[in-house]
């Protein structure tokens, strides 16, 4: 038998399930109060090395991102399954341009209507 190969997911959707993996970690990280120096100090990470995973500026690896959902309460599997459901709900597509208007885990481009007012598409 040969061996199965990997099935990477398509580059964009990749980008998205980081980008919402982000926007996780910083609420979550607000929720609870928490500094990016506290949860750097309980999870073993830079303090740098988290903003540029909350700013999606870097990707984390599965053992990072297992040690950053520990002292948020969660388990690595959980937080990544947080941030597939948000992605499922579609929340960074807009009716005018079905562009993701998702960024730093926030929809800062949406108004009510969930019409996006970007500047530049």
């Amino acid at each position: 038998m040969s061996p199965k190969k990997s099935v990477h997911l398509p580059r964009r959707l990749c980008n998205l399930v980081n980008r919402a993996l982000a926007g996780v970690i910083r609420r979550r990280r607000e929720r609870l109060g928490l500094t990016l120096q506290q949860l750097a100090d309980s999870s073993g990470l830079t303090r740098q090395m988290i903003g540029y995973a909350e700013d999606d500026e870097r990707n984390l690896s599965l053992e990072s991102i297992e040690s950053v959902a520990a002292p948020l309460g969660l388990t690595g599997s959980e937080m990544v399954f947080e941030a597939e459901c948000w992605l499922g709900r579609m929340p960074g597509r807009c009716k005018k341009c079905n562009n993701c208007c998702l960024h730093r885990g926030r929809l800062p481009w949406l108004n009510a209507m969930r019409v996006c007012n970007r500047p530049k598409h």
